[in-house]
């Protein structure tokens, strides 16, 4: 028995019935025949280890306002050494300090550290020479952007072996003295070699960012307007499931969830 409602609504479509050419007929043969004799085990793709999630830029004052978001932000990296369940080799990730210890670039030019954030990064013809700021070093790894002028930048982690891992950020927001903002943050790797990271820019009336996340309380690098926290064995999806406390100039201290800071809910 013919199905009626289909009758109807088939002569209220104005397009006539057309047949699939003989290409088309061809090419769905073709991929059928391709799909029948794929037997391999399917793989991981190496990007399904970049769990960031895209973030848009926030900025949150003292007071709790909320200032208007700006873009999203892209991630870019190169991936030289990855291996085992990670970027980084988990023994040095156990080696991770919640205070970080200052790098001396000017100091210690040429380090290891340098070198790989350097490689990893990529050259940039045409653009002026590489200036880092925000470096630091947890136990065995160092972090730090790295800067050609104001616009081009990346941040930067590498381990004491020379391997590292790098991604494009934007550049310093305009924010207000007693305001910050999150640009970008995520996670990398996965079990033992799994470590997050978040980084924004702050007022400048603000003298310390504290990230409290999985029972970890992440002392960030804050400098020329910037601030840097990565920490081992946090939230898998790259999220920030605790706090963030600002501490200002004249010792004042607000805290805000992650949650909020990262869906631009003010408190």
């Amino acid at each position: 028995m013919p199905n009626d409602l289909l009758s109807r609504l088939a002569k209220l479509d104005a397009a006539p019935r057309t047949e699939p050419s003989a290409a088309e007929i061809d090419r769905e043969e073709t991929l059928l025949r391709s799909v029948l004799s794929d037997t391999e085990r399917p793989t991981r793709s190496v990007g399904t280890a970049f769990r960031r999630p895209l973030v848009r830029r926030t900025v949150f004052t003292l007071a709790g306002g909320l200032a208007a978001g700006v873009a999203f932000v892209a991630v870019t990296g190169s991936l030289p050494g990855l291996g085992g369940s990670g970027p980084l080799p988990s023994s040095e990730l156990a080696s991770w300090t919640p205070t970080p210890n200052a790098l001396d670039i000017s100091a210690d030019k040429g380090s290891a550290a340098e070198k790989a954030c350097l490689e990893v990064a990529g050259e940039r013809p045409g653009s002026p020479s590489p200036t880092i700021v925000n470096a630091d070093v947890r136990g065995k790894v160092a972090s730090m952007i790295v800067m050609w002028g104001a616009e081009d930048a990346s941040y930067c982690l590498a381990a004491s072996d020379g391997t590292g891992i790098s991604m494009a950020i934007d550049p310093t927001a305009e924010v207000a003295a007693k305001a910050i903002s999150l640009d970008t943050l995520g996670a990398r790797g996965s079990d033992a070699g799994e470590f997050n990271y978040a980084l924004g820019s702050v007022g400048a009336d603000v003298k310390d960012v504290t990230v409290r996340d999985s029972g970890k309380t992440v002392h960030a690098t804050v400098q020329d307007g910037r601030w840097t926290a990565w920490w081992p064995d946090g939230n898998p999806d790259g999220l920030i499931t605790g706090s963030v406390t600002l501490t200002l100039t004249d010792g004042t201290t607000r805290t805000v969830t992650g949650d909020a800071l990262m869906n631009q809910r003010p408190e």
